[in-house]
């Protein structure tokens, strides 16, 4: 059995990895992102310093110029000092025509650059990250030398007022140079690469602790989708346990019960409530039903067959089945007890020898039926002739008369004996069931008026239902008249029909209150030739039976009926189902229809 499919038990799995692969994105998108920004910050920092030195060492010449002992030289000098901070790695001044007027490294002054700064404007400054030779990565940053000019008198540069004509003289000598700062990156380098390692350290903290909530995530999961497949799968066993055609126990290896149907608990008596726990040896016996053998040698126990008495009285025929349930070392922990009800098979058993026993009886009667049925009706013949010829000697008149009488009552039993062994040919038609209650009670109220006995009617309204009428009548015709031979003078006779609830059956009775049938005789009154009275054939009741089996019915007796101290309340009881069923197996012939019996 698979509760859950072999696909589903993999998607919770995909479902985490596609998760952790999209945590890993955006946990690399979330670090780029950082890093970007620090770098961002990082180099606007640079950007800052850098320009403010530039605005120093153009504030330190403007302070020179206006000196009287300033020198040309004395920039360089500036430029020198200058770059002994050791976040600078050179500065430079460069004319307009790329040449280095002055270098923080006196051997590089003079020298042509390749690379010359794109300043359109007096306060703008254009930055560049170089790589030099030796991979060290330098931040430029290029402006106007206006050492002529403080910042606060940008857009007064038209209208230098107050200033001597020594430092105009030198300020104009640098008119269109470009002051070069190279800022070192070191400090940034190491910073970028602390805060990457810090990203990578915290990226794999997240991805580790992603990583083991998401493997929690997944053993949680699975682990109630493995409780889930427990659970629908006990769910499952206990519905195929629970509605098993057979009753089944599992016990200890103390015999005590630990698990059941409620079958079995039926089959045993037991009650529900105190089923649990409650030791099987008190209701049946291990030793001759093999349990014991089963417990101590794990030896299975195949379809014993046990007599139980139900708590009801009743004696239940059971086959019971035993299981072993092994341990790890060979030992037995318990054991699995199968019961299945044989009372259906019992009663299949006890019809297939009723049925050889009839159909022998039958091939008999037919046989000798015939033979003796003409050498009888000869004999009927000189018996009425002798009490013609014998009129006039009473004595052996009556002698002929009994023997015309018991000539008759033999030919009845002859003529039973023919209806009981000839197949029964059904003719299913609609019949009128109140009709043919009451047309069974009309043939017997004469019988009724001369014993002085009262024959009721309890029908209800009730439709037309295919049967075979005739046959039916006969049935009810043969328990009235048994009926009317059992009650004395001023008894009751009731004859009935209804439906049950749900109209699937029809049930017809008839009852008196007679001395009733002892228990005994009970099980034998449908065999033939079995009577208990002196005249009787035996087979008025054997004929009713097979009328009922013909129909797919059966018969049922209780003596008293329920409600009165004596008695005896005969039911024929036909499922409509099974004589519609019928009805549709007619072998058509015109407008007759017949079924040949089973």
């Amino acid at each position: 059995m698979q509760i859950f499919p072999i696909k589903k038990l993999y998607l919770p799995a995909l479902s985490i990895v596609a998760v952790g692969f999209i945590l890993l994105i955006l946990i690399s998108i979330s670090t780029y992102r950082n890093l970007d920004r620090q770098k961002s910050m990082a180099l606007r920092f640079l950007h800052r310093q850098g320009e403010g030195l530039i605005l120093s060492v153009e504030a330190s010449a403007r302070t020179g110029m206006k000196s009287l002992m300033w020198q040309e030289i004395s920039l360089g000098s500036l430029l020198r000092e200058t770059a002994k901070n050791k976040d600078i790695a050179y500065v430079y001044i460069i004319d307009e025509h790329g040449t280095v007027v002055h270098h923080s490294d006196q051997s590089r002054s003079g020298t042509i650059l390749d690379w010359k700064p794109d300043i359109t404007a007096e306060d703008q400054i254009e930055t560049r990250i170089k790589l030099l030779p030796d991979n060290t990565q330098i931040y430029e940053l290029a402006k106007f030398f206006s050492p002529m000019y403080e910042p606060a008198m940008m857009h007064h540069r038209n209208r230098p007022m107050g200033l001597d004509a020594g430092y105009m003289a030198n300020s104009h000598t640098h008119r269109g140079d470009t002051v070069v700062l190279g800022m070192k990156m070191t400090a940034y380098e190491l910073a970028r690469r602390a805060d990457i390692q810090h990203a990578i350290i915290m990226a794999a903290i997240i991805l580790i602790l992603g990583s083991g909530a998401l493997f929690f995530i997944f053993v949680i999961q699975n682990y109630y989708l493995v409780d889930k497949t427990l659970k629908q799968t006990r769910d499952y066993t206990r519905e195929v346990v629970a509605n098993m055609a057979n009753g089944l126990l599992s016990i200890d290896s103390e015999g005590k019960i630990v698990f059941f149907n409620l079958l079995a608990l039926e089959l045993l008596g037991l009650e529900v409530s105190k089923a649990q726990g409650a030791d099987l040896r008190s209701v049946i016996e291990f030793d001759l039903s093999g349990i014991q053998n089963t417990l101590n040698r794990c030896i299975p126990v195949p379809d014993f067959e046990i007599y139980h008495q139900h708590k009801a009285g009743e004696m239940i025929p059971l086959a019971l089945s035993a299981t072993p349930i092994k341990d790890g070392k060979g030992g037995c922990n318990g054991a699995v007890v199968i019961l299945r009800d044989l009372r259906e098979i019992k009663l299949l058993q006890e019809k297939v020898k009723r049925s050889e026993k009839l159909a022998a009886v039958g091939e008999l009667a037919a046989g000798v039926a015939h033979e003796i049925r003409n050498p009888l009706s000869s004999i009927r013949g000189f018996a009425q002739f002798l009490r013609h010829s014998l009129k006039d000697k009473p004595q052996e008149k009556e002698y002929a008369e009994t023997m015309v009488t018991e000539v008759d009552r033999i030919n009845r039993v002859v003529t039973d004996l023919l209806t009981f062994a000839r197949p029964m040919a059904l003719e299913i038609m609609p019949t009128d069931i109140t009709e043919l209650v009451e047309h069974a009670m009309r043939l017997v109220n004469a019988d009724a008026l001369s014993c002085q006995v009262d024959i009721r009617t309890e029908i209800s309204d009730l439709s037309s239902l295919p049967m075979d009428g005739n046959q039916i009548t006969q049935a009810l015709l043969n328990l009235l008249l048994n009926a009317l031979q059992a009650v004395p003078p001023g008894g009751h006779i009731e004859i009935g029909a209804e439906l049950e609830t749900s109209a699937s059956r029809l049930h017809l009775w008839v009852k008196d209150d007679g001395p009733g049938i002892s228990d005994d005789k009970i099980e034998k009154i449908f065999e033939p030739f079995f009577t208990t009275r002196e005249k009787g054939t035996g087979l008025g009741l054997a004929i009713v039976h097979k009328i009922v089996e013909n129909h797919s019915g059966e018969i049922r007796v209780v003596s008293p009926p329920k409600g009165l101290m004596r008695g005896c309340r005969f039911s024929i009881i036909l499922p409509i189902i099974a004589a519609k069923k019928i009805k549709g197996m007619y072998n058509r012939a015109g407008n007759q229809s017949t079924f040949q019996g089973e």
